[in-house]
Order: structure tokens, then sequence, then C-alpha cells
């Protein structure tokens, strides 16, 4: 994988650690460059933690080069905030932490979970309001250089998540680019949720290259490391490779999975 360029979830690798020695940890395990899920508890972070996140990155010689919006607690099964109504100032504030992050570290990819289906709210008005609110993530981060990825998962994982099958989502995301100032939208292709949904990863690569801002490796079953499960990785490398993706592969597993038991 010498010409893939790949990067080290520190949310799912080290999620053991406290936030500001993930870093160094990824360093210490041979990565330049990193990604994160939002790694503060609030939306916007408390005063200092900011400094003391982007301090540990540069010490340790890393690069953030993906970072996700405010999902909410994915504990309790949030998977965004997006189409969900009640959320939409928290949202905003949010969005104003992540262009205060990209603009300090340089990051340039931003992942925006879409949000589950929620009650008393029609589908419809959940999709246009995803939509309102992706528009705006990418035109609020377009002007500072960064894409906006949509992310597919999995019904398994996420029963109540809308976007589970990436043609939908690739839909979704030519809307946003329609009706958005810098057309900065893309897909992140993730295998392990693309394989619960018996969705072969490397034919999504070959049917939409175009649309693809970043990638996440885990293996299927169990969202393991690479090799402990059945995804043929090579065939996926070898159709990034074939369309000239020139973007990271985003180590995001279960470092757990497949450890053996005493």
């Amino acid at each position: 994988m010498s010409d893939l360029r790949v990067s080290a979830n520190m949310s799912m690798l080290y999620a053991d650690l406290p936030v500001d020695e993930r870093p160094a940890a990824a360093a210490g395990d041979g990565f330049r460059y990193v990604e994160s899920w939002w790694p503060f508890e609030t939306p916007v972070a408390e005063e200092g933690r900011v400094d003391s996140f982007c301090r540990a990155l540069s010490r340790a010689g890393v690069q953030l080069v993906t970072l996700n919006l405010d999902t909410g607690d994915p504990r309790n099964g949030e998977r965004g905030l997006l189409s969900i109504p009640h959320h939409v100032e928290r949202v905003a504030s949010n969005l104003e932490a992540v262009a205060d992050m990209v603009t300090r570290t340089g990051c340039p990819v931003v992942n925006a979970l879409y949000g589950n289906r929620v009650p008393d709210v029609g589908p419809g008005e959940q999709d246009r309001l995803a939509l309102r609110q992706v528009v705006r993530v990418a035109d609020r981060l377009g002007g500072l250089g960064v894409t906006v990825v949509i992310e597919t998962l999995n019904l398994v994982d996420s029963p109540r998540f809308p976007l589970t099958d990436i043609a939908v989502s690739a839909a979704f995301v030519r809307r946003a680019n329609d009706a958005s100032r810098h057309g900065n939208v893309r897909l992140l292709l993730d295998t392990y949720h693309l394989a619960t949904m018996d969705t072969d990863p490397a034919a999504a690569v070959r049917d939409h290259a175009p649309l693809i801002g970043h990638v996440q490796f885990a293996d299927f079953p169990g969202r393991g490391r690479p090799g402990t499960g059945q995804i043929d990785f090579a065939a996926v490398e070898r159709e990034l490779r074939a369309v000239g993706y020139g973007g990271f592969i985003g180590y995001e597993y279960d470092p757990k999975t497949g450890e053996a038991t005493a």
C-alpha cells in the first residue's frame, strides 16, 4: 500500500486513551496522519481544550486529515444531527468550532453524518433539512479549502439511519453539490458498512470513483483490522489505484476484534 496514504482513526484505535494522548500513540505506531471523531463532549469545547488538542497533534508530529462534526452520542445510538430539527442551533455552533479547528490544523476533510430518523418528524422534512444543513456546512467550510464527506452506514448497527445504500448517498451528494457554492461534497466509502449491506467495496470504488472524498478500512464481519474477516482489501486497493484515488485511507477498526482471549 506504499502509494496509498493511510491515517489512524484515533477515536477507534486509541479509544481507551485520553484525547490528548492519542496523537502520540498514533505516532508511536508509525502513523504520520490521523483522523478523529469530534473529540470533545460538547459541540463547542471548553476553554483551553482545543489548544491542548492542537498542541498534542503538533508535539506528536502528526497531521489531522479528517474530522467529524459533532454526531451526538454514538453510544446511545446517535448517528449525526444534521437532519434533526431540534439540533439546528447545536449544529450551527459546532460548525463554527469545526471551522476554527480546521483552520488551526489544516485538516482537509470533514465528515458530516446525516442523522437518524426520529419520531414525529416526517422523512421528507428530515431529508430537506439535511440537504440545507449539508449545503450550509459545505459553503462554510469550502472557503477554507475543506471537502465535506457523507458516509453510508449499515442497517444492522444503525437501524434508524437512512443512508445505508451507497447509490442513495451518491444521489444526495449530487443534490448537495448542485445547491452549494463550492461543489465540495463527496462520499465517504467505508468498507465495513458496505460489506455489511452486501455491497462489494471494490465495486463501489469503481462505480462511484468521481465522488469519493475519503475511504475507511475495517473488515467484515466484526469491524476488525483488515485481514480478520472476509473483505478482499487487495481488490479494493487495486480499484483505488486504478481510479487514481488521491485521498487517505483511514484505519477505522476495532483493535480488539480478533484478539485472543484467555
